[in-house]
């Protein structure tokens, strides 16, 4: 029999490195998804099948290995009872910094079995933390709910906002991973400085927070050129990313623009349609087949 689960790719809308400090992020699905296709076996067998590869094993062994490690980490944990055949199926590149990781992981745990969705949080997000070694699990609650999501980490909050409005998002090339990112952040800076950009930032989200509700997007984007202004002070901006910024604040459709992501690569998200537009939101959130 086959259990098949898709999850969306996400993007960080606004709340960098202050979500990690326990504060609150906006963050937003995108209209690229991973399925994760799953067929039981008779036997101790396990296999993986996608575009980065294959991998052969058995349920009793699993060892978390790239690029497998976040679907490998979860049926671990899972303890799974028979041998399975995985496929793996994306619509976008885990090069990029849409949430690859969450996504797979999401779709692993549900194509296992049916969560309830802040349970479903919680289990992806702790799989993700011990792999990586840190993580908010932002990312994770976009790619359950859908849409844009308030969230907070300790406690769990979790909130589905309502939202109509374009996004564009500008890849910059090349990403480095979070963790390194987060390091170098933390090198730079006493914690005294990092503790006050953090602070600067949550006020912003809480801004954000508001403008979504009142669906005042010119607000919204004058809130994201704020954080952008934060992030610079992070030391995470480039001259990449500065230049994509740029260019698109000149346009007159876009409302603001800001690195998306830990920064030092990954992607630029802006509010308002461009033409450089990539990536949509998207409304849709987990789904079963």
């Amino acid at each position: 029999m086959w259990y098949r689960a898709s999850a969306p790719g996400s993007l960080m809308l606004m709340g960098e490195y202050a979500v990690l400090q326990g504060k609150s992020a906006l963050v937003c699905a995108i209209d690229k998804r991973i399925t994760v296709s799953l067929r039981s076996r008779t036997d101790n067998q396990l296999t993986i099948h996608s575009s980065l590869g294959n991998y052969l094993g058995d349920i009793f062994n699993i060892t978390p290995v790239q690029p497998f490690q976040f679907v490998l980490s979860a049926l671990k944990q899972f303890e799974l009872k028979t041998g399975c055949d995985i496929t793996i199926e994306s619509e976008f590149s885990s090069e990029m910094g849409l949430g690859s990781s969450a996504a797979v992981t999401v779709a692993t745990l549900a194509a296992l079995k049916k969560w309830d969705n802040a349970d479903l949080i919680r289990e992806a997000r702790a799989i993700i933390q011990n792999v990586q070694g840190l993580g908010s699990g932002a990312d994770v609650s976009a790619s359950v709910l859908g849409g844009v999501v308030h969230y907070q980490m300790e406690p769990l909050f979790i909130e589905k906002l309502a939202a109509d409005f374009p996004i564009s998002v500008i890849y910059s090339g090349y990403k480095t991973p979070t963790a390194e990112v987060v390091k170098k952040v933390k090198a730079s800076l006493d914690d005294a400085a990092f503790n006050e950009i953090c602070y600067e930032i949550d006020g912003y989200v809480q801004s954000a927070i508001k403008a979504l509700k009142e669906k005042n997007y010119l607000a919204l984007g004058q809130c994201m050129n704020l954080q952008q202004k934060a992030m610079v002070k992070l030391g995470v901006n480039t001259v990449e990313l500065d230049q994509i910024i740029q260019t698109l604040n000149q346009e007159t459709s876009i409302l603001g623009a800001k690195i998306s992501g830990s920064g030092l690569g990954d992607c630029v998200i802006a509010l308002g349609e461009s033409e450089s537009l990539d990536i949509a939101i998207s409304k849709q959130g987990l789904t079963y087949e």
